[in-house]
């Protein structure tokens, strides 16, 4: 066998048992004497780690892509554990999974990639981005993990449960095996660390319930703009416009997402400013630009060849000039979007500014314009992948930013694999429309396609939750960086077809954006939803900007700030 073919590696796993019991839930005290005993009895909790019998042993293992190596399944590559709980009262257990590697490995742990799954009734859920092997610098004492191990998987059980999980481990595509000399090993050990105590609240929710007021929804909040303004009619001359001021809505909100309670930004709030990571080279992006008097850029991508492969599928003679997006050393800064239900912070870029002026593509909120797949003649291009994993011409353009910025800083450790959702499930004709549309159009559009007389419901109703689709194009996943959804827009304070002003309205800016979620299939075209000055859905093949949105988790809160543009928060 080629020396390239002689990497092994072998997981060596143990069986680990976690109990904790005998934990008091509460004290009751009686200030009165009474004829009846009062009394409150403590409970147990018991928590157990079980392996299975197979272990991961990859012989003769050549370096491999995702794709590949997340769903291998064949023996050896793959290894099956579950963590179970049986909790008797009212109490709380945060746990940990986390890999340990092994003494005497002989290829290094950056050429390595952990990838962890839950087994569901569905299939698997994907709990994490594939990572390469990297050690976390400070222990967890919320779960017990020690310091030096690298973290796959953190959650909390209150009430008696089993959930099962798979690991694959691989080596990475940049590896090069050449000269090597062959029997290279990489060894972990699966761990499971728990707690008794209160569900985790991270530092950063704590500063921002702190700084923010929970604010309760008013009935029927989401037919209307954060600004009040609603679509009253729809005659013959188009959509007739009312403004209620009691539906002025701005500030911290809460709904559930499929991680727990998520709190979300809603209206023109202006504390919800973050500063997080830099730059640390220039940074360019080839440009197209249009040939009036202003020269504005119409398209801005991360690489030569996708701005020359846009031009070929256009059949434009435009050149492809590169300019700079940043300088060495800008700082990046962001809005929150929400906190997640999991604790983490939901990021959408904010350029190098605070407040950027939109005087250019360098002083925007944006870090492209691109459109978000190059065809448009089927309904899967909505999807933010395509044909069972084929990346769309956006998801390539926001992978390339962010693996070129923070992906290469020590910055990545914080940004976690979070959930985003290209929601493409509930996909029926409506044939007012002419064509066809998405569970989204009915969840969001209902409030004015109601009065156009469409077959929609009565109230329109966002929501921090994927549903699950029978569709090869789009769905749930785990990202490092990816694009807001159009519910997050409408929670955001945005709403189709009426004139907002939440802090994710772009205004009078050129620079609107797309977000990630499919809107329809009309008349041969594939839509998406995009926000403007509005929420609203285009074609995919139109050139809209590109705002990254990413997942940070921060163990130590921030580092100052109070969420002003004058005084951001700060994450390092």
């Amino acid at each position: 066998m080629k020396k390239k073919e002689n990497i092994i590696i072998i997981v060596v796993l143990v069986v680990m048992i976690l109990a904790i019991v005998g934990v008091s839930y509460a004290a009751f005290s009686y200030s009165k004497t009474g004829s009846k005993v009062n009394s409150i009895t403590t409970g147990s909790i018991t928590m157990t780690y079980t392996e299975t019998d197979n272990t991961i042993s990859l012989n003769g293992a050549l370096p491999t892509t995702d794709k590949t190596g997340t769903v291998r399944l064949n023996p050896g590559e793959y290894f099956d554990f579950s963590v179970s709980s049986e909790i008797v009262g009212d109490v709380n257990i945060n746990y940990e999974i986390s890999a340990k590697k092994e003494e005497g490995n002989t290829i290094g742990g950056e050429y390595i990639k952990l990838y962890l799954t839950r087994l569901t009734d569905d299939g698997e859920e994907a709990l994490m981005v594939p990572e390469t092997y990297n050690e976390e610098t400070s222990a967890n004492d919320y779960t017990g993990r020690p310091v030096n191990e690298m973290s796959l998987y953190t959650s909390s059980m209150n009430s008696s449960e089993s959930n099962n999980y798979r690991l694959r481990m691989y080596v990475d595509e940049s590896y090069n095996p050449q000269g090597d000399g062959g029997g290279l090993t990489f060894s972990v050990r699966i761990n499971v660390y728990g707690k008794a105590g209160d569900k985790y609240v991270p530092l950063t929710t704590q500063k921002i319930l702190e700084d923010n007021e929970l604010q309760e929804e008013t009935t029927n909040m989401f037919n209307y703009a954060s600004n009040g303004s609603y679509i009253a009619s729809v005659t013959e001359e188009g959509p007739q416009y009312g403004s209620e001021p009691s539906q002025v809505t701005n500030g911290l909100y809460s709904m559930n997402d499929e991680d727990g309670v998520s709190y979300y930004y809603r209206g023109a709030v202006t504390n919800n400013n973050v500063q997080f990571g830099e730059y640390e080279s220039d940074y360019y992006v080839y440009t197209m630009r249009s040939a009036d008097v202003n020269h504005n850029v119409f398209a801005a991508f991360y690489n030569l060849s996708s701005c020359e492969e846009y031009k070929k599928a256009e059949g434009l003679a435009t050149e492809c000039i590169q300019e700079k997006l940043a300088s060495a050393g800008d700082k990046m800064y962001w809005k929150i979007v929400r906190v997640n239900g999991d604790g983490s912070l939901r990021l959408i870029y904010n350029g190098t500014s605070a407040t950027p002026d939109n005087s250019d593509l360098a002083h925007s909120p944006v870090v492209g314009m691109s459109p978000y797949n190059l065809d448009a003649d089927d309904p899967k291009y909505t999807g933010y992948t395509y044909d069972n994993g084929t990346d769309s011409f956006i998801k390539k353009e926001v992978d390339t930013w962010y693996k070129n910025t923070l992906g290469n800083t020590e910055y990545d450790s914080k940004v976690i694999g979070g959930r985003f959702c290209s929601d493409s499930s509930g996909y029926r004709e409506e044939t007012m429309m002419g064509g066809n549309v998405f569970a989204s159009f009915d969840r969001l559009g209902s409030a004015i396609g109601k009065l156009a007389g469409l077959e929609m419901q009565e109230n329109v109703t966002p929501t921090l939750k994927c549903s699950s689709t029978e569709e090869t194009y789009g769905g749930s996943y785990r990202l490092k960086a990816g694009l807001i959804t159009a519910d997050e827009l409408a929670l955001a304070g945005e709403s189709w077809m009426v004139v907002g002003n939440s802090y994710l309205n772009p205004g009078e800016s050129d620079y609107l954006y797309w977000s990630m979620t499919p809107a329809g299939f009309n008349l041969g075209d594939a839509t998406v939803w995009h926000e403007h000055d509005s929420l609203s859905s285009k074609n995919v093949g139109f050139n809209y900007a590109v705002r990254p949105v990413i997942n940070v988790t921060s163990v130590n809160g921030f580092a100052s700030g109070d969420g002003t543009s004058e005084n951001p928060y700060t994450i390092f």
